[in-house]
């Protein structure tokens, strides 16, 4: 009897001992898949920080392809209203010029010959005004016919205008039209420059001839300039006018950021895209270049949202968790996993739908997962 209870009290101290091994095993695997802990000496070596939910403007976006270029203004060519020759080419490529700034030189017969015409329109406008003005003094007194004084208006108002039409054209070369009356004529004239802005091509060379309207040079004001990029036809919906629009530059990665300002009515046949335009903000320290391909981002619906770091967000299959302080001394931090909802994820933040989150691991957690 006496042998049996020894027995008896053996098994059953192995009993209790197997089960409460089995239930530290249990609650230590408990433990370790939700309460993790790392000395402070960890948390400062591995920069570790903690924080809380931030409230942020939020927004969707779409990539799209785009190309930088003047506006309707901010272009221009300059072209010669005769057929000259080139004298001189008074800028270079990339040169600043302000509006009306020679540009370039032309001489040849052309020349001379607008001051001769514009001299025998002036003399023949004078004497059509001194006949019209006589006529229609004798009208009144009925010497002469309304007939004679309708010739007479026409006659001078005819030559009115192409003296008025001279003038203008002698002025756009450089020229000085009241000088030349006086007879002092020019051998060479000037084309100049329409806009402020800079020189982009030069399309002529000295000693070559020109034709009216021919462009000798291409002028853009890079002041001006935008963005145009297309997007897709299941997208355009969602772009409108006064959107933020953010293109980043290749190579320093410095951004400028613009708005956009119309969206095209009809797509490409073969790309199936639509073309829009945005303004955009430049600043001193970016230099745009007018045929410069980017890649631009279109914030489109703007919400304010609460936000986390994507450094404080872990996966456990399709599931997000984050860390949050749940003790610490000055020995150690202690934290714990806690599951939560995720929206949209962009760059380096993630919107989160709990606006009460705080004391939570917002970098350093990767180091955690593994543990």
């Amino acid at each position: 009897m006496k042998i049996n209870l020894i027995t008896i009290t053996l098994f059953a101290i192995m009993f209790y001992s197997c089960s409460s091994n089995d239930s530290q095993e249990t609650e230590s695997s408990i433990n370790d898949d939700k309460i993790v802990s790392v000395s402070v000496e960890q948390f400062n070596t591995m920069d570790m920080k903690i924080g809380s939910v931030k409230k942020i403007e939020l927004s969707q976006d779409i990539v799209a392809q785009g190309v930088v270029e003047p506006s309707p203004n901010a272009k221009a060519y300059v072209t010669s209203p005769i057929n000259a020759l080139i004298k001189e080419i008074k800028v270079k490529p990339s040169e600043k010029v302000y509006k009306g700034q020679a540009i370039v030189v032309i001489d040849g017969p052309e020349v001379m010959n607008l001051q001769t015409e514009f001299i025998e329109i002036y003399n023949s406008f004078l004497l059509a005004k001194n006949s019209y003005e006589r006529i229609e003094e004798l009208a009144k007194s009925g010497i002469v016919s309304k007939k004679e004084l309708l010739k007479a208006k026409g006659e001078y108002r005819t030559l009115e205008a192409k003296n008025k039409s001279y003038r203008l054209l002698l002025t756009r070369l450089g020229l000085q039209p009241d000088k030349i009356l006086k007879g002092d004529f020019f051998g060479e004239a000037y084309l100049t420059s329409p806009i402020d802005g800079t020189v982009s091509r030069i399309e002529s060379a000295i000693g070559k001839p020109i034709t009216i309207e021919q462009p000798v040079a291409e002028l853009i004001d890079t002041r001006n300039l935008l963005l145009k990029f297309y997007v897709f036809m299941n997208q355009v919906n969602a772009v409108k006018p006064g959107q933020k629009v953010e293109i980043e530059l290749v190579g320093d990665g410095k951004k400028i950021e613009g708005e956009v300002i119309s969206v095209g009515l009809d797509a490409n046949t073969e790309n199936k895209a639509v073309e829009c335009f945005a303004s955009l903000k430049q600043t001193p320290d970016v230099k745009l270049i007018s045929g410069m391909r980017v890649t631009a981002k279109v914030y489109t619906n703007v919400s304010n949202a609460w936000v986390l770091p994507v450094t404080a967000l872990h996966q456990n299959g399709d599931k997000y968790f984050v860390y949050i302080l749940d003790y610490s001394d000055s020995t150690k931090y202690q934290f714990k996993k806690e599951f939560l909802q995720v929206g949209l994820i962009q760059d380096t933040i993630a919107q989160v739908f709990d606006s009460k989150l705080t004391d939570v691991l917002l970098k350093g957690g990767y180091e955690l997962v593994g543990e």
